[in-house]
């Protein structure tokens, strides 16, 4: 009883009900069975070996597409980069420019005074 409680408390489940893994049970071994006879066929085995065939290949063509794309997009993004770096390069020039005329006016008006 104790120990039931602490179970609960850890929020596992210990108990399953009988009827719940015997249905588990027979849906495992209905399935295992069906593939058994499925796989008895010859034709059914040519079948599923080429259906496996086409899904390999699928997906080797999906791999390489998507690896395309992002070597395209990555192109693409440091030609963003190099135009938004360019830029940059523009405005610190032009802030500098305007800093050094700042402090030259600055310096002249204290020599001024």
């Amino acid at each position: 009883m104790k120990d039931q409680k602490q179970n609960k408390q850890n929020g596992k489940i210990e108990n399953i009900h009988p009827i719940v893994t015997t249905v588990a049970g027979a849906v495992i071994g209905a399935g295992i069975a069906a593939a058994g006879i499925i796989l008895s066929e010859e034709k059914n085995r040519t079948k599923i070996k080429e259906v496996a065939q086409k899904v390999k290949k699928n997906v080797v063509e999906s791999a390489k597409d998507l690896k395309n794309r992002a070597k395209m997009e990555k192109q693409e993004l440091a030609k963003r980069l190099l135009v938004d770096k360019e830029k940059v390069r523009k405005v610190v020039k032009s802030a500098i420019k305007s800093l050094d005329k700042t402090t030259l006016e600055v310096n002249s008006a204290l020599k001024a005074i």
